[in-house]
């Protein structure tokens, strides 16, 4: 059934281009059984008008009309680059020599059909054509949606970050103006709370902008020359606060100098060593060895909890993918960050784990000693 006047952009349209009007009905009766729009065209002239005003999923036509042909018409049509994608089917009575079919195809057929036409033939042709142009249409429509949200995610977490910042700091105020017992007192362990907790909307809210940068291609890496062990020695020193009952145990040389973004490094190693944390037992002790060779380094983040199940070890990378659901808490942008950071600097990250409880995870990162050429930070799954 062909539509009549349908307005529903997932409709695909088929343009119909014949000078003779008893060809063009035929060709209509033809396709009448398909869920499709049809424009018909007496010209190429005319066709070409048609071509202005909308986009069509494909187009028969013609190739012996008079004034300007179908070969012509094919060609002024492969020439514009608002319509050079649409397949046309050329329909033609004339022989099939190996030498016109050639032309034919050199100025722009995807196919061709000899008169008479064979009514099966002609309708599953249209249809493959149709099908893929549906979807491609829907997937540049999710394409779109998806471009609207980051834009509206960026633009909220821009909003956010100024009052979070002003809360934090008047936080601190009212807490730095307590008396000695006052801040020991109820008060002051509400003040030290809602710092805290204004702490932990700050980190979401940045890791919110981070994965909406990765995914733009806007993170931008700032390498110094710094001292590794040093580093991570120092993140040991902020997981391993009051409250924390991990113990921390770090193998490697003494010092390590390496070129390399010190403030996205230090953000892979909190997101690793938060994750080792919050999926470990009570006083489980994690571990991290850094193993240098001439011009890379490998660190690695053990831990003895819970571990990664087969089917997740691939999707935790991905933005908002968990091993585990939300009861552990945090958004599932972690690891999707820490990977993009790291490819960002031409290293790799991957997990090697069981799956059983108890057993549970390696976490190795790989990153070059010196700046090696950025790689392209990856596209990662809505």
């Amino acid at each position: 059934m062909t539509v009549e006047n349908s307005e529903d952009p997932l409709v695909p349209s088929v343009l119909l281009v014949d000078d003779r009007p008893e060809n063009l009905l035929a060709l209509e009766g033809t396709l009448k059984p398909l869920k499709i729009r049809v424009v018909k065209a007496r010209s190429g002239e005319e066709a070409l008008l048609h071509l202005l005003r909308q986009t069509f999923a494909v187009i028969l036509l013609d190739v012996q009309m008079p004034r300007l042909d179908g070969l012509q018409t094919a060609e002024l049509i492969k020439q514009r680059e608002q319509t050079r994608h649409i397949p046309i089917i050329f329909i033609t009575a004339l022989s099939r020599e190996t030498a016109y079919v050639f032309k034919g195809y050199a100025h722009g057929a995807v196919d061709y059909l000899l008169k008479p036409i064979d009514p099966e033939i002609l309708r599953a042709k249209v249809r493959v054509f149709c099908d893929l142009f549906v979807r491609g249409e829907r997937i540049r429509k999710q394409a779109l949606q998806s471009e609207v949200k980051d834009v509206f995610l960026s633009s909220v977490v821009h909003e956010l970050q100024t009052p979070l910042a002003a809360a934090k700091a008047q936080a601190q105020l009212a807490l730095h103006q307590l008396g000695e017992q006052e801040a020991e007192a109820g008060t002051g362990r509400a003040l030290r709370l809602i710092s805290r907790q204004i702490d932990r909307l700050a980190r979401l809210v940045g890791d919110l902008l981070d994965i909406n940068r990765l995914e733009t291609g806007q993170l931008e890496l700032n390498p110094s020359e710094f001292d590794l062990v040093g580093l991570v020695d120092e993140v040991r020193g902020r997981m391993e606060a009051p409250g924390n009952r991990h113990p921390i145990r770090i193998r490697g040389p003494d010092r390590l100098q390496m070129m390399a973004d010190r403030d996205r490094v230090d953000q892979v190693l909190v997101n690793l060593l938060s994750n080792a944390i919050r999926y470990s037992p009570e006083g489980g002790q994690i571990e991290v060895t850094i193993e240098p060779s001439e011009d890379s380094v490998e660190i690695a983040v053990v831990d003895h909890g819970l571990g990664v199940p087969r089917e997740h070890q691939q999707t935790i990378f991905e933005r908002f993918g968990r091993a585990h659901g939300p009861a552990f808490g945090g958004l599932g942008l972690g690891l999707a960050i820490s990977r993009g950071i790291i490819e960002q600097h031409g290293g790799s990250i991957q997990v090697q784990s069981t799956g059983k409880p108890g057993e549970g995870s390696t976490f190795r990162v790989r990153l070059p000693r010196a700046p090696s050429r950025p790689a392209e930070a990856r596209t990662l799954e809505q």
